[in-house]
């Protein structure tokens, strides 16, 4: 490893040689060097360049990144108190189909309304994958996309 530029970031998940692809509690215990799916999923969205969030399976908003505070408006204290149905035209159609294709199939994409804390409509990508955390919580992680530059891009270049 002393052959490796200093810029590479060392290793913060140990991968093992053991075939346990999905340890059990035991195995963690026993093991300290082992992540945990919340860890992973909280290193995943803490460091995500898009705004992310988890919400539970009420629609309650358990975590999320500054990213995601920042593209509504809101203070991270404010968002602890909301829904996810707080950032989106949830009587649009095409938020309706995602929710039905989410619960369905336990991942989803779509082109939805999102709602900023100031009032503004603004049109965003949503993608949101189901998994359940260490504790067994259902839990829906999801990333976000404003699309609004580059509709405005679009009808800047057409018109």
């Amino acid at each position: 490893m002393s052959d490796l530029p200093s810029h590479v970031p060392k290793t913060i998940v140990t991968i093992h040689e053991r075939q346990d692809l999905f340890p059990t509690s035991e195995t963690i215990e026993d093991n300290s060097e082992f992540v945990t799916t919340t860890q992973l999923y909280d290193a995943v969205y803490k460091n995500a360049f898009l705004p992310m969030y988890i919400a539970g399976e009420n629609g309650k908003i358990i975590n999320f990144n500054e990213k995601f505070s920042n593209l509504f408006g809101f203070l991270p204290s404010e968002i602890e108190n909301l829904k996810s149905s707080d950032f989106f035209k949830t009587n649009d159609n095409s938020f309706i189909s995602f929710i039905e294709n989410r619960n369905d199939k336990g991942f989803a994409k779509a082109e939805v309304n999102c709602i900023k804390k100031s009032g503004e409509v603004f049109p965003c990508r949503i993608s949101s994958v189901f998994y359940q955390s260490d504790n067994g919580e259902k839990r829906f992680m999801n990333t976000l996309v404003n699309t609004s530059d580059h509709i405005s891009a679009r009808w800047n270049v057409a018109g």
